[in-house]
């Protein structure tokens, strides 16, 4: 019977066959590749060999032979020429001259002016007036799907201009879980946007007026304490037309009908309180 130091032994003596044989046959193939390069040094030494810068299309280094050639081969060139006016470009010690354009002054629109204009068009683009998808209206929709036809205002001007309305004082409404009172709402800026539509043959007026400023209201909170004269951010938006028919006005996604008739109008009042970083909006009338 083979012990297991026999065995231990026997495996040994395989492990260290298998190593030499690894080892050997490295060597050979490092001794094999040694002469190939040996054998491609030889030849390449035999041989002259002409290194000089050609073309192929683009500039490219090109080796030969005695015994071949290679072409260039070159992006076929194209030469205009100009007949008419020119306009002379000068630089600091030289000029040139290149065909005459028109000239033109550009004058950059104040930043003031561009951050009031991109404003003034994300605002509009939040108005629209949405109408029955049966309403006959000569003018096409800006936009229209199963639910109805809509169109959006153009924006008619803008001015600073302090007001104190009470129309809606003592008018109470909830606030994040407290109750406001509104004692007036004061105005400081407006922005006018207006769309003429042609509905059954007749031209109709509607028109959004968004204020901007404050409403000034007495506060209860939860716990019931009464706080006078508490001022909040808000918006004022305004929808009048002379359209007696079945239209609604969008507010950042929330829709509100035609108002009541007030004189020759219909009104629409919406105020929107900004509070703890949310806007809340309600409907005054």
């Amino acid at each position: 019977m083979v012990t297991l130091d026999e065995t231990i032994s026997e495996i040994g003596s395989y492990i260290q066959t298998i190593i030499q044989d690894m080892i050997n046959f490295r060597s050979k193939r490092l001794d094999a590749s040694i002469k190939v390069l040996n054998k491609l040094k030889e030849v390449m030494d035999a041989v002259l060999y002409t290194y000089r810068l050609g073309e192929l299309y683009d500039k490219a280094i090109k080796i030969e032979r005695p015994a071949f050639k290679q072409y260039d081969v070159v992006k076929p060139s194209l030469q205009l020429k100009y007949t008419g006016g020119k306009t002379r470009l000068y630089t600091d010690s030289a000029y040139i001259d290149v065909p005459s354009v028109p000239v033109f002054v550009f004058e950059p629109v104040s930043s003031g002016y561009a951050i009031m204009n991109a404003s003034t068009e994300q605002l509009r683009r939040n108005i629209s007036l949405k109408f029955p998808i049966t309403t006959n209206i000569a003018e096409e929709p800006d936009m229209e799907n199963a639910f109805g036809k809509y169109y959006f205002p153009d924006f008619a001007g803008w001015s600073f201009h302090y007001t104190s309305n009470t129309f809606y004082a003592g008018k109470k409404v909830t606030l994040m879980g407290m109750i406001m009172s509104i004692n007036a709402i004061l105005v400081y800026q407006y922005y006018v946007f207006q769309r003429k539509l042609t509905i059954d043959g007749v031209e109709y007026l509607f028109a959004i007026d968004v204020n901007f400023g404050k409403v000034i209201a007495t506060t209860t909170t939860v716990q019931g304490q009464e706080i006078e004269n508490v001022e909040y951010p808000c918006s004022w938006f305004e929808l009048l037309t002379d359209y007696p028919g079945d239209v609604s006005v969008i507010l950042y996604g929330n829709e509100y009908t035609r108002g009541p008739l007030q004189g020759e109008m219909y009104v629409r009042d919406i105020l929107m309180v900004f509070f703890d970083s949310s806007a809340v909006m309600y409907q005054l009338n």
